[in-house]
């Protein structure tokens, strides 16, 4: 007879994909038919003591929407104990969001979970896709001590077993469970095949004790102690008939009779185990291993139009919208948009759905995300606009009054910056003469017009709201029609109004605030030289390097500080791809292209002596598809246009590449590649509230289900150096919603590989090696995920000497991820400019939330250390602070700050790799 524990617990469930090879609106139908269920067995089925809602609350909102009748049930079976819910509002993919959008997604669910009742207090992420290192304190930090998971193992389980201690960087413990075989390892108990779980056939008794039989038997091997975790559902199954449950828990307790058997809830069985004190067994990092279970990694480059998406609704929400809106509340007293973000938020956290934003779902799921992180982006950017055009107002109230423009320039950012600034401004056309820019104290600083544009007729686009001089210039290219180009002064007909881009440097912008510039006319004399930069046909040269372009989209740079030398940066790379998209697939007759016989053309883009921008535009000639039988690529190619641009800007330590991609060629993907000539064992990456250290060199993986595929996730960067002795060189790659990146051994060095596009044409496959020739969902046609057609990629490099902390190259990534925010306004009302509302002082944190507390009027600021070591930073406010109090994740007062803080500077101390989020009570009036 199997070994049999001493107790076993029971937990129906149902796991919900709230779309994936349905998309949302058919699951929410299913949806509903299992929750009623639920309701009935619940209410009616002596038997069904517990079920447990998947935790995500977002399915209470599905299914209220439908039938809000119903509330007062859920919240007395919820308030009982009977119904569990939350904690999250969705199940998310932890690599390819946020760490700030993780603790967001935990704030929301409680909220959501509270109309019902309490939330469920177990870290429960059944089917992520891997686990992020910080997990255990995102936890911890939200009242949750325990974490219960499916997916993300190696090696070191077998040395674990499935209960052990899962530690964060900073020390911060939960206790971590295993699902044995799964979050479906006790479903469809009594019936043949899984997928009976969702009809009508009858449970047979017997088969569920040699099912739970068999499944003892396989926990015995790694279990810890005696109290064994029976997950009894499965992918949207519903509970199991009414009376059925009752006649299986008496065979079970017949067959088992030394087995406890509770039919409860994870929350009593992680007490269980708490109680036998069985769990001695440590672990400390991520959980992405793919031996027992599929990590999918070819997820982290799958659609990755949707990861640019998400890139740029987070950044807006988090790094932009959310900091300008506490500056312009507590500075300026501006209304604070708690609605607006309450709204976003949840519209981009939708998204967040592990089958969502990893792109592994059916094109019609793929599309009904475009308009939610559309919802999120245009909400912001529409708030932000009415947030500076009270700063700035538009027009002057008396209509006689003169109008010449001022720009006002928005620092989203706690750091101080310098900043080369775009904009196009409106003026009328008598007064588009010599013109220059001066700040507020009337000093004019380096400037040049870069083009004018005359109306011929009425244009309707609001080009003076527009918050970048990048969306004015593609909207005025865009509508080109409507406009032509001729001498401003083109007699008494001419026109009366004029569109000037101008182009300045924007220097000292204070720390989270903003600073007014002012365009007039000016003389020769009172004009400051706007050199810096300098372009030729095939180089751009500024005070840090020179960039010499080649005509297959390469280039080398030397860095003039220390002669240093990176040649051949840039080359592309193309190999097939016949995987699906879960995960990459090499086949059996491998090619691969690359770009480095292709001659293009260069071309001068920009040239003002505050920048300079080369383009080098080429066909990439790739194999149309791969061949029928899928052994190699087809014979027969297509040419794919590809047009690179590399910018300089005056001081700037960034080299930032655009590249745009016409593709026409399906089954591939295509990288570019930075060889770095430096010799490492360690790839460090931007993380979710840390920085990632992984080795370049993966377990074999002979024996895994899913061997490691050698590329890895990251957030906005990733680097190697080849020392951390403060003596060492170093080359980051910075990038805007490109998530995957590997680092290759070559004999000249390491070789950082940056994924641009990844084309496939199906959901899943079973006939490629990376998943040992096994489906990860249902093999269905996705031609959408080929991605054809025109993509754009952002990403930058920086190579640097010395230690990449010491160095700042989380400061500089960041500043070159959240580009300032302009708009044109008057001087009738406008806001003084140069206070700063927030800054900190060291390089070694980093802020990721600045917002106003959700139902006070405080501010909440959230930073980690980015080091191993201690920390003491310094926040120094725009206004004096009154009181102080550090929180929770979830914004719940913990400890109140002791201290006078009149001047506006607090200091934090923060423990090694600590999260730490503060409450501010600021006083009234100015500091």
């Amino acid at each position: 007879m199997a070994h049999a524990p001493s107790h076993a617990f029971l937990v129906s469930h149902t796991h919900w994909d709230r779309e994936w090879y349905h998309p949302y609106h058919r699951f929410r139908g299913m949806l509903v038919d299992v929750v009623r269920e639920v309701l009935d067995r619940l209410e009616h089925d002596e038997a069904y003591r517990h079920f447990l809602l998947d935790g995500q609350a977002v399915i209470l909102e599905d299914y209220l929407e439908i039938h809000p009748e119903d509330e007062p049930r859920l919240r007395d079976l919820v308030t009982r104990g009977a119904l569990t819910v939350g904690p999250w509002y969705v199940l998310p993919d932890e690599f390819l969001v946020s760490g700030e959008a993780t603790a967001r997604n935990l704030l929301v669910g409680r909220a959501v979970a509270s109309r019902v009742g309490r939330t469920q207090r177990v870290g429960y992420l059944p089917d992520s896709f891997g686990h992020i290192a910080q997990m255990p304190q995102i936890l911890k930090r939200s009242g949750i001590d325990s974490f219960v998971y499916t997916r993300g193992n190696g090696e070191e389980l077998d040395g674990l077993g499935h209960e052990f201690w899962w530690a964060g960087p900073d020390g911060t413990e939960v206790l971590a469970i295993n699902q044995c075989e799964g979050y479906c390892n006790a479903g469809a108990l009594g019936l043949e095949a899984g997928w009976e779980a969702k009809t009508r056939r009858e449970v047979d008794p017997a088969r569920a004790v040699e099912q739970v039989r068999r499944l003892f038997e396989t926990m015995r091997r790694r279990s810890n102690g005696s109290v064994y975790l029976l997950s009894n559902g499965c992918d949207h199954d519903p509970p199991l008939p009414r009376g059925a449950l009752g006649e299986v828990l008496q065979a079970l307790r017949r067959a088992f009779p030394d087995t406890e058997f509770t039919h409860g809830s994870l929350e009593q069985y992680l007490d269980a185990v708490r109680g036998a004190g069985f769990v001695t067994n440590r672990y400390r990092g991520e959980l992405l291993g793919g031996k027992h279970h599929f990590i999918l990694s070819g997820v982290w480059s799958a659609r990755l139009y949707l990861k640019q998406l998400n890139d740029q609704a987070q950044t807006m929400l988090e790094r932009v919208l959310e900091p300008v809106s506490a500056y312009t509340h507590f500075m300026h007293d501006l209304e604070y948009p708690a609605g607006h973000l309450a709204y976003a938020w949840k519209r981009l956290l939708q998204n967040h759905a592990h089958d969502s934003i990893c792109g592994c779902s059916t094109d019609r799921v793929h599309q009904d995300m475009l308009p939610r992180f559309a919802a999120a982006i245009e909400t912001a950017d529409q708030e932000l606009r009415r947030q500076l055009t009270r700063l700035a107002p538009t027009h002057a109230r008396a209509a006689e009054a003169k109008e010449l423009p001022v720009i006002l320039v928005a620092n989203p950012l706690p750091i101080s910056r310098a900043e080369v600034v775009d904009r196009v401004v409106v003026i009328d056309a008598k007064d588009a003469g010599d013109l220059g820019v001066f700040d507020e104290a009337g000093a004019p600083v380096p400037a040049t017009v870069v083009g004018r544009h005359a109306v011929e007729r009425f244009w309707g686009a609001d080009i003076g709201g527009m918050l970048s001089g990048r969306e004015q210039a593609d909207a005025l290219r865009d509508s080109g029609e409507l406009l032509r180009r001729r001498s401003v002064d083109a007699g008494a007909d001419g026109p009366r109004r004029v569109f000037v881009a101008v182009q300045f440097l924007a220097e000292e912008l204070p720390a989270l605030g903003h600073a007014n510039f002012f365009v007039r006319p000016v003389r020769d004399d009172r004009r400051p030289p706007a050199g810096g930069v300098t372009v030729t046909n095939e180089s751009l040269e500024n005070e840090h390097y020179l960039v010499q372009c080649h005509a297959n989209g390469s280039f080398d740079v030397t860095v003039k500080a220390t002669g240093r030398r990176l040649d051949g940066l840039n080359l592309f790379e193309d190999t097939e791809d016949v995987g699906d998209e879960y995960n990459h697939g090499s086949a059996r007759h491998s090619t691969t292209l690359t770009s480095a016989g292709c001659e293009g053309r260069r071309t001068i883009v920009e040239a003002t002596g505050l920048a300079g921008q080369l383009e080098t535009a080429f066909d990439l000639d790739l194999p149309r598809a791969v061949a029928p039988d899928r052994s190699r690529r087809s014979e027969d190619t297509v040419a794919c246009p590809i047009a690179t641009r590399v910018r300089l800007v005056r001081g700037s330590p960034v080299i930032a590449v655009e590249t745009a991609i016409e593709n026409r060629a399906r089954d591939h993907r295509l990288r570019v590649l930075f060889p770095t000539g430096i010799t490492t064992d360690t790839l460090i990456s931007d993380g979710h509230f840390s920085i990632n250290h992984r080795p370049i060199d993966q377990p074999p993986g002979t024996d895994w289900v899913e061997p490691p595929a050698g590329t890895h996730p990251q957030q906005g960067w990733s680097l190697v150096q080849d020392g951390d002795d403060g003596e060492g060189r170093g080359l980051a790659v910075l990038n805007r919603g490109l998530p995957e990146i590997q680092a290759l051994r070559t004999p000249d060095g390491v070789t950082l590989a940056l994924t641009l596009l990844r084309s496939v044409g199906w959901l899943s496959r079973d006939d490629f090696p990376a998943r040992r020739y096994r489906n990860a969902g249902p093999m269905i046609p996705t031609p959408e995920a080929q991605c054809l057609g025109r993509h754009r990629a952002h990403y930058a490099l920086v190579p640097f000497s010395g230690e990449y902390i010491e160095r700042d190259i989380a400061g500089i990534a960041a500043g070159w991820r959240v580009p300032v925010l302009t708009i044109q306004g008057v001087t009738d009302g406008l806001a003084p400019g140069g206070r700063s509302f927030l800054s900190t002082r060291t390089r070694r944190t980093a802020v990721t939330a600045i917002k106003r507390q959700e139902s006070r009027d405080t501010l909440v600021v959230r930073l980690y250390n980015l080091t191993g070591e201690p920390v003491d930073e310094t926040l120094e406010v725009g206004r004096a602070i009154e009181a102080g109090w550090r929180l929770t994740l979830l914004e719940d007062r913990e400890t109140e700050l002791a201290g006078a803080w009149s001047d506006g500077r607090l200091q934090v101390s923060l423990g090694p790799c600590e999260i730490a989020t503060v409450e501010l009570a600021l006083a009234a009036g100015s500091a």
